[in-house]
């Protein structure tokens, strides 16, 4: 009946509500689904080709009370208000099960009859976390419940008890019960291929709320969850996901059961199960049996469900029509939201960042008078090179989001290392270090509008040169840049009768910039000194150029003619020499197929700087 349940709420865009009171609400969430969106979660928006945007658990539960109480209504009040919900508390992303949540009208009802009465809200969450509330949670974790010849299966419920920093840094007390229920150590056919995994099934039990406190108690004692990749083992999450199908977004942690004293607000109290997921279920099934099998007293003797009891009630939720049309969008151009691989080392990798996608997500792309605005981001490069290597990166540089080319990460994980975190910065420190230094050299290729002359100088003759000038900084004070240039190439069309003189220019130039300033080459070649701004740059660029190359020859929206061509860096302490080139993109190729001759005056003289086109 479990089976059932998820896969059409899977399938059918439809929320599982495990129960419903006059105040509060219990839902089944799934994996790979956030409770709300907050700064974090707009990197996480799935707009992958053949996939839906993510509607976050606070918006379905919303609808999904609405679907159902306008079916139950029928036709005596086909007119249900959509009342509002708030959450009492959350769950990981990566996690599942049930979630409490309560009616947000019931706040703004206690506040309009009595102003010093407490909020649903406040007291639901107070009594949560009363010291008499319980929530259990099923984790699948590596390791077979053994630590230093301690057996954890022998102990029961224990206690780990160690500080944990929040999101901001601070330390805070935290404690934890664990019980180990059921565990099997590791074993090999004849050929030495793994056929029983090391794992346990873990019952846990958070006396605090604080940030990742489960996961991070079970790493510390050498038992990290399945699927962790923040605190967890990448190179066993790698087995799982590649040899036995855990889903790249997933952490095995379900909220199986939470039980709530009668308070206030709900007399009665709480007590509500939500049973285990089928994933977690297929991978006991399949790959630990026995320790399933030794479990199950355990589980039905703490309340907890492997299937369902009974029908719950299932409420459809909806997408809005605009993220189905970025969705359409990203599909038409072509964008499956993985990362293509240009060099890959053992601390670092190279990825090929196409326009209009950027490089992470900042204050820029959420703003107040657009919070969706993130939602109509194609997914960051920082998440596509993590999904598409299965490890957490940082950033050694950045390019605009209407640029394209080499886009250079650190790996923030070293599984050889003991103090993985502590060599994560390191490597990375000492990459943008080398990327800062002067033997490192950044080659982009751009296209301008112009002739190669400007005010008399005629750019095209001067090979390389180096332009010093200011530029100005995101708050628009005047930092010293120095960026060298090399004209390539230039073609004029024929002024055509009744055409506008613009938009007739093109020149290829080669930049490669001594300092990273903000939008450096963009500011170089736009100022009056130089008079070649390039094609599409919306910001330093001339509109009606900009539009009558969009409407002639091909130039995508938003796109900005600068790709990083060539990229060589200087060997650090944990990397050896880098020099990796990024294929002109396809777009940039179209635009330049309308002046083929163009192209062959230029190839010569690029592939002379290791450049093809």
């Amino acid at each position: 009946m479990s089976e059932d349940v998820t896969a059409t709420a899977t399938e059918n865009r439809t929320v599982i509500i495990l129960q419903r009171g006059p105040k509060h609400i219990v839902a089944w969430k799934p994996p790979a689904v956030v409770c709300h969106h907050s700064g974090w979660t707009g990197s996480r928006a799935k707009l992958k080709r053949g996939e839906e945007p993510e509607i976050p658990m606070l918006q379905r539960v919303r609808d999904a009370l609405h679907d159902i109480d306008t079916r139950s209504a029928g036709e005596e009040d086909p007119h249900q208000p959509v009342r509002k919900v708030n959450l009492i508390h959350r769950l990981d992303r990566g996690a599942s099960g049930a979630l409490l949540l309560t009616y947000a009208d019931e706040d703004d009802d206690s506040k309009s009859t009595d102003s010093n009465k407490s909020s649903t809200t406040a007291i639901l969450i107070d009594a949560l976390q009363s010291p008499e509330s319980i929530k259990t949670y099923v984790a699948l974790v590596r390791g077979e419940g053994i630590l230093y010849g301690e057996d954890f299966k022998e102990k029961g419920w224990f206690d780990v008890t160690r500080p944990i920093k929040d999101e901001s840094g601070v330390e805070k007390d935290a404690t934890t019960s664990f019980n180990f229920i059921a565990g099997q150590s590791e074993s090999s056919d004849d050929n030495g291929v793994i056929i029983r995994p090391r794992m346990s099934i873990v019952l846990a039990r958070p006396m605090q709320g604080r940030w990742h406190q489960i996961r991070r108690h079970l790493n510390g004692i050498s038992h990290p969850i399945l699927g962790d990749t923040t605190h967890g083992h990448s190179k066993t999450n790698r087995a799982w996901k590649e040899e036995r199908n855990l889903p790249g977004e997933r952490i095995c942690l379900h909220l199986a059961r939470i039980q709530i004293p009668p308070n206030d607000e709900i007399p009665e109290g709480i007590d509500v199960s939500c049973p285990l997921m089928d994933d977690m279920l297929e991978m006991l099934r399949l790959y630990a049996p026995d320790v399933l099998e030794n479990a199950l007293p355990k589980l039905k003797e703490e309340g907890i469900l492997l299937d369902a009891d009974r029908d719950y009630e299932v409420g459809q939720y909806t997408i809005p029509e605009e993220l189905l049309q970025v969705q359409l969008k990203n599909q038409m151009l072509n964008d499956d939201g993985r990362a293509e691989i240009l060099l890959l080392g053992r601390n670092f990798v190279v990825a090929d960042k196409p326009p209009t996608v950027v490089a992470h997500h900042s204050s820029w792309t959420y703003t107040r008078s657009d919070p969706m605005r993130r939602w109509k981001e194609p997914i960051p490069m920082l998440q596509r090179v993590r999904d598409t290597t299965g490890k957490r990166v940082n950033l050694i540089h950045r390019l605009d989001r209407g640029a394209s080319g080499a886009l250079l990460f650190a790996f923030a994980e070293d599984n050889n290392c003991e103090n993985s975190e502590k060599s994560s910065c390191s490597i990375t420190k000492a990459m943008i270090e080398s990327m800062q230094s002067r033997d490192a050299t950044k080659t982009y290729l751009a296209l301008c509008d112009g002739d190669g002359v400007w005010n008399g100088v005629d750019y095209l003759k001067k090979g390389w040169f180096t332009f010093d000038n200011p530029v100005q900084d995101e708050s628009g004070k005047f930092i010293d840049s120095s960026t060298d240039f090399r004209f390539i190439a230039s073609k004029t069309m024929p002024l055509k009768e009744g055409d506008a003189d613009e938009g007739r220019k093109i020149a290829i130039v080669l930049a490669r910039p001594k300092s990273g300033r903000y939008h450096q080459i963009r500011q170089h070649l736009s100022s009056g000194t130089i008079g070649h701004s390039i094609l599409g740059d919306s910001s330093h660029g001339r509109s009606r150029t900009n539009r009558l190359w969009k409407k002639n020859y091909n130039l995508l929206k938003e796109r900005v003619c600068l790709h990083l061509i060539r990229l060589q860096i200087p060997a650090t302490d944990y990397t050896d020499d880098i020099d990796v080139s990024s294929p002109l993109p396809s777009d940039l190729r179209k635009v330049l197929s309308n002046f083929p001759d163009l192209m062959e005056q230029a190839r010569p003289i690029l592939a002379k700087e290791g450049i093809s086109i």
